[in-house]
């Protein structure tokens, strides 16, 4: 399947009820410099679907959990991605926040490539996430998490 040129993201910054937030620990070997890195729950948007639904499709893929509404998007980023192919795609990602009970994720929905590249899964502490020398991603995710979190 051919890549588009032009690619949009949703993500959820995911909080329980004890402040925790839920990220996943994910390997993307296709990229040109293979990353391996802490990113929060979320993924492409379908062609037709808007950011906010595409937020709750992946949320509900990717951890089972089932919201009727994510909220207004507390942070956008704009990138580019090098595959090893050499493909460039530019990048558009909307992130949300929602919050919820403490849950265990639910790992039925995910796809064949999932499965393989996400490795682990762990609720982490807003401190643990700002003193943790573990790769996450985007770079400046610690600001997201804490801009979200200023927000009621």
């Amino acid at each position: 399947m051919a890549r588009p040129a032009h690619r949009r993201v949703s993500r959820i910054i995911l909080v329980d009820d004890r402040d925790r937030i839920l990220l996943m620990l994910t390997e993307s070997p296709s990229l040109a410099t293979p990353v391996t890195r802490w990113i929060t729950p979320g993924g492409g948007v379908d062609e037709g679907e808007a950011h906010h639904e595409g937020a709750i499709r992946e949320l509900f893929e990717e951890t089972g959990l089932v919201v009727e509404s994510v909220g207004e998007p507390v942070h956008t980023i704009s990138g580019q991605t090098t595959f090893a192919d050499g493909h460039v795609q530019t990048t558009y990602a909307e992130f949300f926040c929602v919050r919820t009970e403490s849950f265990e994720i639910v790992r039925d929905n995910w796809l064949d490539y999932e499965h393989r590249e996400i490795h682990d899964v762990r609720w982490w502490t807003l401190e643990e996430l700002r003193s943790t020398t573990e790769p996450v991603g985007p770079l400046n995710l610690v600001d997201i998490v804490e801009q979200a979190l200023s927000n009621p």
